[in-house]
């Protein structure tokens, strides 16, 4: 039984604590992330749009069920006719008695008894000609789903740099505690030579003292190391869905030899972002169209079918009737037309000057994440040496320092200055590839390929 609960236990914790490499992490977030899940229901969305504009072609089919009592004069006399049970009394003529009384008001016509009566009919409506709006509205619709699928692809992009950015930045927490560790490793040795140089009179008790809280330092900075693994960890884990123990080593991205204006073309052809505003220009020029139908004439068809009686299961064809129009509606004169459309053209044009300026700030995107990528490139280079040097120096000053050449403050100094080499190294890497990835999306291609 013992042995039951703790293979439970270690597989509880293989269940909820993983290490985890970029790829995984990248399939979890497409199959987590509720914001991308929201974009999916936003094209889902305009599909249905487009459902229920393509649906106003077919028209609508109604059924209509009316009980009336009533001893509405009017309304009996209606009924009593639409259920073909009308007499020659219900006309009145029972009050005449010749030319003489045409003034007389029909008692059986103006004050009826009450009726009841039950009409039962199927109505079908159909726009015929619309002015070409239906078409236009449809083809703003389709516009649209390309547009929410454009947008879908573009967040997703953006989701990844912010995954690898989250990613790597969990791979250089882990790398600082290492370096942190390595630092910790040389302040302990630090102190326990100066305690053995101390003991011998060789050294004052203030390098010892100095030694220790340069370790107590370096002890500190190490649980701030650890406690931003968990941070970085805890931030990865909100993006994935799933909480994660470790991440492998710095995700690479790749860039073959770039030249500046081919990779600018290139962001013009397939960033998402140009395209969406592309794609709503067109929708635009298509809602001037839409505007313009008021300058055409309108025309739809009514038609029905139905029963009217007194009594709602004696229905006969004697007592059914149909009605057909055909209606055409056309303004003559509405100036708020003119105005409608002359906004629409406003907005129209000035979504292509923002389209224009879209394209430039595009090139300038890519420009800057150029040279921010060449310069990391140079910056992470330089970075290493700066640190084989300080690696160098630490060693030769460690040696000054047991031959009594130097003290402890100048052995700190420089033991400080490999730390912070270490460091801007781990941070170099980070910004080389971050800048990779941003130069990448720029261009218009995926961190997935």
């Amino acid at each position: 039984m013992q042995k039951i609960l703790i293979l439970l236990f270690i597989t509880s914790l293989f269940s909820f604590a993983k290490e985890i490499t970029f790829d995984e992490a990248l399939n979890l977030l497409l199959q987590n992330n509720k914001e991308l899940k929201s974009k999916k229901l936003d094209i889902k969305q305009s599909h249905a749009i487009l459902d229920e504009i393509s649906a106003n072609n077919y028209g609508a089919l109604s059924f209509k069920e009316t009980y009336t009592n009533t001893n509405h004069a009017g309304y009996v006399f209606s009924s009593k006719l639409s259920s073909r049970k009308a007499t020659f009394a219900d006309f009145g003529l029972a009050s005449y008695t010749g030319p003489s009384s045409l003034t007389t008001a029909p008692k059986d016509l103006n004050y009826p008894k009450s009726v009841e009566n039950y009409e039962t009919k199927l109505t079908y409506d159909i726009p015929l000609f619309s002015g070409f709006e239906l078409s236009n509205a449809k083809d703003i619709a389709n516009l649209q789903i390309q547009a929410n699928k454009v947008k879908y692809e573009y967040d997703e992009k953006l989701l990844t740099l912010e995954l690898l950015k989250a990613y790597n930045a969990c791979v250089a927490s882990k790398e600082y505690v290492k370096a942190v560790k390595k630092a910790k490793k040389a302040t302990s040795s630090f102190v326990n030579f100066a305690n053995e140089m101390y003991k011998e009179g060789l050294v004052t008790k203030i390098d010892l003292q100095q030694a220790q809280v340069h370790d107590l330092n370096t002890n500190a900075k190490l649980k701030e190391a650890q406690n931003k693994v968990l941070l970085s960890h805890s931030y990865l884990s909100f993006l994935i869905g799933i909480e994660i123990d470790d991440v492998k080593s710095f995700e690479e991205v790749n860039i073959s030899n770039i030249d500046l204006k081919t990779i600018q073309n290139e962001a013009l052809e397939k960033r998402e972002d140009l395209k969406y505003i592309d794609l709503n220009t067109k929708s635009l020029k298509k809602d001037i169209k839409i505007k313009q139908a008021d300058y055409f004439p309108k025309i739809g068809a009514h038609i029905e079918y139905g029963y009217s009686n007194d009594k709602l299961k004696e229905l006969n064809e004697n007592q059914d009737f149909y009605l057909a129009t055909v209606g055409l509606n056309m303004k003559i004169f509405d100036m708020t037309r003119e105005a409608k459309l002359e906004q629409s053209r406003i907005k129209y044009n000035k979504l292509m000057l923002q389209k224009e300026q879209f394209k430039d700030a595009i090139k300038l995107e890519v420009k800057e994440n150029y040279l921010n990528y060449l310069s990391s490139q140079e910056i992470l280079t330089e970075k290493i040496k700066a640190q084989n040097l300080a690696e160098d120096i630490l060693h030769k000053s460690e040696e000054m320092y047991k031959n009594k050449l130097i003290n402890m403050t100048d052995l700190l100094i420089q033991q400080a200055s490999l730390q912070k080499a270490q460091v801007e190294v781990i941070m170099s890497k980070f910004e080389l590839t971050f800048n990779k990835a941003k130069l990448k999306l720029s261009m218009g291609k995926s961190l997935k390929e």
